[in-house]
């Protein structure tokens, strides 16, 4: 079960790093979670404010006999945020590829790196940090909520903790991750986006825009034609999209 080595920081740089340096001496599904990051970050090395409040952890996966694209991973703890976040009657939806929005901003990121051996992964390590109770910046609230500004209460964050990894664990981890059914849950995965095929996005790579029209939605990158008329695959790591009102 994920968690069942769970380790506790009160502050520390980043749960994530922690799991890079000691993946090798850890089993597979060990979580690591802290009170408080100090060097949190998300997607393209991008700062991620960790102050006490939110849950920040990190999972390691060193799966035998499943799916290895560190994706899958990032997926999986869309779905299970996603949830969760349900059950306490909070509706968000998944932005592609790795965050999760509540009206329109930002509750929760996701972060999937890998541990190679060679050419091949040897570990994924999977980071969530979900704004719980933590009151968010004033120069984010344009972007960024938490479960306390749009709730008003306070959730217990372990609890929060177990609730999302067993979710993760038992709804998706065991019934989908195997090569013969990956691909049903990236399909329902990809029912849960908040972008469609024939939506109009702004694409964002080092600083330049792009405006295009979704073709198709696959796993790991979006087919979009541009204005010029030009189809290309726009693929996750390397860009940040935003969806445009038409």
């Amino acid at each position: 079960m994920i968690g069942d080595k769970l380790i506790y920081f009160d502050t520390i740089d980043s749960t994530n790093k922690v799991l890079k340096e000691h993946w090798k001496d850890l089993p597979s599904e060990t979580v690591v979670w802290a009170s408080k990051q100090t060097g949190g970050y998300g997607r393209m090395k991008r700062e991620w404010v960790s102050k006490r409040g939110g849950l920040w952890f990190s999972v390691l996966f060193k799966p035998k006999n499943r799916p290895m694209n560190p994706w899958h991973y990032v997926r999986l703890y869309t779905m299970a945020v996603k949830d969760v976040l349900l059950k306490y009657r909070l509706k968000s939806i998944i932005k592609w590829p790795n965050d999760l929005l509540v009206n329109e901003k930002k509750i929760c990121g996701i972060l999937g790196e890998g541990i190679y051996t060679g050419k091949t992964f040897a570990a994924i390590i999977v980071g969530v940090g979900l704004n719980v109770n933590n009151e968010i910046p004033d120069n984010l609230k344009n972007i960024a909520t938490s479960y306390i500004e749009e709730k008003n209460k306070e959730l217990n964050l372990k609890k929060l903790l177990k609730q999302i990894n067993s979710i993760a664990y038992y709804k998706y981890y065991l019934k989908y991750f195997k090569n013969n059914t990956i691909s049903i849950f990236t399909k329902k995965w990809i029912s849960n986006l908040n972008i469609k095929n024939g939506d109009l996005i702004k694409i964002i790579s080092q600083n330049v825009e792009k405006h295009g029209k979704i073709v198709s939605i696959h796993g790991d990158y979006l087919e979009v034609q541009f204005e010029d008329g030009i189809i290309e695959n726009v693929y996750a790591g390397e860009v940040s999209v935003r969806k445009e009102s038409v």
